[in-house]
This record gives C-alpha cells, structure tokens and sequence, in this order.
C-alpha cells in the first residue's frame, strides 16, 4: 500500500503523454457511460497534451506513486470573472479533471493532487478552486465532499426533442407546490 509520503506530484512533462493518455481514457470512460449524451469515449491526441502543456494559463499535474507509471493526473485552468458591473471581480482555478488510476485509488493521491493545485492557483493570485461534477459520479461527489467542497451552483438541461415532456413536468412542479401550500396552511 502506498503512504502519502511515497506520492510525488510534480508538473507534468512531454513524454508524460502517453501514461497521461491512459489516465485520462479512464475518466473519458466513465464520463460516457453517466453522461453519453455529451461524451464519447475515444483517443486524445498528442497535440492535445502538448498545446496544454504551453498553455500559460493551465497546470498539468502527475502523481507518481512507487513503480507502475503514473498513479494520477490534474488539469487546472486561471479564470477571471469576466467584466461585468454586476459581478464581483475574482480570480479562480478551475480544475477541468483529477483522475486517479483504478489500482491506485484511496490512497492519498487525489488529495495530494488537488493540495497541489490549490497552492499553484493560490499562487497565481486565486481565490478559490471550482469544479464541476458529472450527474452520477457519486465517488468523485464523496471524494470533493471530504476535501471541503460544497454546491456553487446547479446546471440544469431539457432535452428539445420531447417537448411535451417540459409541459408535463411543468405541470407536475405546479401540483408539487400546490401539495405543499396546502401541507402548510
């Protein structure tokens, strides 16, 4: 078993592509199977990795962890709230994917990857890390729920093909209110 004194992270290199590749066909799995509407599993290309490698705005971590190649990979982007007289001005990281590989999981690795990219973004002059969870991802829910992180937001979607449905449920949600205006009085 691997202690968290065994895991190095460190910046990720070129010739990282290939067992980064790997990593991330895990989580590109995953995702289209709970989300095959906007994903589909396949190959990331070389120029992929190299273009995020020389993007100045993003961090590729690895996680190396004994023998075995990489045991987990991160990609974190600086954003800045866009200009706006509405909105507050902050500067965030936004990390775009952790994943950390099956025989490696629950071991410390993920923590230490995200610790990581929490001390580059703070660096950075960040504020706050953010992510976004897929519907049905419950281990990486419970994984975010244990390292502090809580509900920013809620992205919502309908489906255009079924328009009826969006009467239906519209209807249900006013029968819904009306039960509990009445469950109240």
């Amino acid at each position: 078993m691997t202690s968290a004194a065994e895991i190095r992270v460190r910046p990720a290199r070129l010739e990282d592509g290939p067992a980064a590749a790997a990593l991330l066909r895990e989580i590109d799995d995953l995702h289209a199977a709970i989300a095959p509407a906007y994903f589909c599993a396949g190959a990331r290309a070389q120029s992929e990795w190299r273009g995020l490698l020389e993007d100045g705005t993003a961090l590729a971590l690895v996680a190396e962890a004994g023998p075995g190649g990489l045991a987990g990979l991160l990609v974190v982007r600086i954003y800045d709230t866009p200009q706006s007289p509405t909105m507050v001005p902050r500067r965030r990281g936004h990390v775009e994917s952790v994943v950390v590989a099956a025989g490696r999981r629950r071991r410390g690795v993920g923590r230490r990857l995200m610790d990581e990219a929490g001390a580059w973004a703070r660096a950075a002059g960040a504020v706050e890390l953010v992510l976004t969870i897929w519907e049905g991802n419950a281990d990486a829910e419970a994984f975010y729920a244990r390292l502090g992180y809580r509900p920013l937001s809620r992205v919502l979607a309908r489906s255009l093909d079924a328009p009826g449905d969006a009467a239906q449920a519209a209807a249900g949600g006013r029968r819904a209110a009306r039960a509990a205006r009445a469950h109240t009085r």
